[in-house]
């Protein structure tokens, strides 16, 4: 049994449910309502906890300009990466496996549970945001785009 084998067994012990890898050693779950993906990378022995916090909504232009701004420096996601994998959303986060406990493995699935909901929201608000600012265009008031207003202040 390896490391991420060990850890899965004592993860899913002391949560009391059954949980098997596949055949490419991955681990499917749902953790708080959301599904997550953890990927076992032997050469670097540590995993990749990843979700799709859209799931396979094709992202709009106001997400994608939003998920840089929640991706700059990790501060809207919480040091979580986000990106986009096959035309959909992908937020993921890498532990190393050796010396990580059941109980600090639960803490950063909960914890990715947590901004996947969050950066969610603020992806879908961005439509609705840049939805409210195109009412606010030159062309949505009545003048040309790229109009110059009459007097500037």
């Amino acid at each position: 049994m390896n490391s991420f084998e060990s850890l899965i067994s004592d993860f899913a012990n002391k949560a009391e449910i059954s949980l098997g890898s596949t055949s490419d050693g991955s681990v499917d779950l749902v953790v708080d309502g959301i599904d997550v993906s953890v990927q076992y990378r032997p050469d670097h022995d540590d995993c990749v906890m990843f979700t799709l916090p859209l799931g396979d909504m094709v992202p709009e232009p106001p997400m994608e300009r939003r998920a840089l701004e929640l991706s700059a420096n990790g501060a809207g996601t919480g040091g979580h990466f986000l990106g986009i994998k096959e035309g959909a959303f992908v937020l993921s986060s890498v532990a190393q496996v050796s010396g990580l406990s059941a109980e600090d493995f639960a803490s950063r699935l909960i914890a990715l549970a947590n901004v996947t909901r969050r950066v969610a929201e603020s992806l879908v608000l961005a439509v609705a945001e840049s939805t409210i600012d195109a009412g606010d265009s030159p062309a949505a008031k009545g003048g040309a785009v790229g109009e110059e207003p009459f007097l500037r202040v």
